[in-house]
């Protein structure tokens, strides 16, 4: 992917007038598919390439750019160290404060958004719930302020990574560390649902994990509270507020009457993405992603890797149900079943009916849960509800493809059993194979004999 200083190289690049924003996206597109290739081209080389820069245009602009990066150096008592990272609603540095030596991380509103009432509103939204929130997994606000042209929110610096970052490190997570990660996090909500706030944006950059493995869950920026829903329920772009990879059904579908369920849904995104590297739906717009999460599913992470335990999946298609009601209803309930499955025990919780969950079941468990399909002679007066399949009289279960095996339950054990079709079909079979066998023992008796009398 692009670096951030190829994208405001870019950006400085059509501020100065040099390339029209067409250019720019096109050797923008062209690095990222490079990338993939293995090239490590820059983006200034790539517009120099294709003519849209000369040599000594991207020098100046590099130049220029260096500069702007070392012009902020201090904002009010805070020094700034480096920059932590960046976003839509500005970047996070690692800072200094003057006065008591503290290292803190702070959180600056770009000057461009200070008149855009919208970010405004958010931003000190972001630092009322920062305030408000005191909880050990949760990031606490220290202070906020406005200097030098800047709006800031001044945080508590933790020392580590988001979950992002560990996955591009690492793939994917094991199962214990998954859920000592979502058992914090799930902690957080449950301090966050007592608040009567909703977060909403609940994804893998939102949570960082210490050196130690404290997870805390940060950026408050969409938090609102449960009982005013209707203030801002779509963003300016149109998009429902939160990350399209973690958004729950009802946020997508734009309900008014979002609740610390959507918060549990899109944690159980994360999780999923925890577990088998990859967010549950992809797309190549926001639009595909969302349909996604309200008509599709995903394989189940046991499916993926057998190491991952059912306990773990059975927590996972409940969290991302697409029926809240079919959800934890609180992080109390799902904390308990989290601390079960760390147990080794199964969940204390009923996992959402088949097919309704984002996640799919575990083929081993789909197949415990096959029942045989009754046999009813054929008569008139059937119920409506059941379906006949020829002339056999089997009845096919709704919502089921007929199948032609399915599995009981006798004495706790598993058994196949045939349907009548294919059984006489079996027994046309064994009945010819019984046959040859039989002429055969009769030639081999009659040679034997033949050989002992000469």
């Amino acid at each position: 992917m692009p670096t951030l200083d190829d994208i405001r190289l870019g950006q400085l690049s059509v501020a100065q007038g040099l390339c029209q924003p067409p250019e720019v996206e096109e050797c923008l597109a062209l690095q990222h598919t490079n990338e993939q290739n293995g090239s490590t081209e820059r983006l200034g080389e790539l517009l120099v390439s294709r003519g849209y820069l000369t040599p000594n245009q991207l020098a100046r602009l590099l130049n220029l750019q260096r500069e702007a990066e070392q012009k902020v150096t201090r904002i009010g008592p805070y020094d700034l160290i480096r920059k932590l990272g960046e976003g839509g609603m500005g970047a996070v540095y690692q800072a200094h404060d003057t006065r008591d030596g503290k290292v803190v991380a702070l959180k600056v509103l770009p000057r461009s958004r200070a008149r855009d009432k919208v970010f405004v509103e958010r931003f000190e939204r972001e630092a009322r719930a920062a305030f408000e929130l005191d909880h050990p997994n949760i990031v606490h606000g220290l202070d906020v302020g406005h200097a030098d042209g800047y709006h800031f929110l001044v945080m508590e610096f933790v020392q580590g990574n988001d979950v992002y970052a560990m996955l591009e490190q690492r793939g994917r997570l094991p199962e214990r560390e998954v859920l000592s990660i979502m058992e914090q996090i799930a902690s957080a909500l449950e301090h966050i649902h007592g608040e009567r706030l909703v977060h909403r944006d609940i994804k893998p950059e939102n949570i960082i994990v210490s050196a130690t493995g404290e997870a805390k869950l940060t950026d408050m920026g969409l938090a609102m509270d449960n009982q005013n829903q209707g203030r801002r329920r779509i963003t300016r772009s149109g998009i429902a507020m939160g990350t399209p990879f973690y958004l729950s059904p009802e946020q997508i579908e734009g309900k008014t009457n979002i609740d610390i369920r959507a918060d549990i849904y899109a944690l159980g995104a994360t999780v999923y993405e925890m577990i088998t590297g990859r967010p549950p739906f992809d797309g190549e717009t926001p639009a595909v992603v969302m349909m996604k999460h309200l008509n599709e599913t995903v394989p189940s992470p046991h499916d993926i890797d057998h190491a991952v335990s059912l306990q773990f999946c059975h927590i996972l298609e409940k969290m991302m149900a697409k029926d809240p009601v079919e959800r934890y209803q609180s992080p109390a309930d799902l904390l308990i079943d989290i601390e079960l499955a760390k147990d080794g025990q199964p969940p204390a919780s009923t996992r959402p009916a088949s097919g309704r969950s984002s996640v799919s079941r575990p083929m081993a468990e789909r197949a415990k849960e096959r029942i045989m399909t009754p046999q009813v002679e054929r008569i008139n007066d059937l119920p409506s509800t059941l379906e006949q399949s020829g002339s056999s009289g089997v009845l096919k279960p709704r919502n089921r493809r007929n199948q032609s095996h399915a599995s009981v339950a006798i004495g706790g054990r598993s058994r196949t059993a045939v349907n009548p079709t294919q059984s006489r079909s079996q027994h046309v079979k064994y009945a010819v194979t019984i046959g040859i066998a039989v002429a055969i023992t009769v030639l081999v008796l009659v040679v034997v004999a033949v050989m002992k009398m000469h």
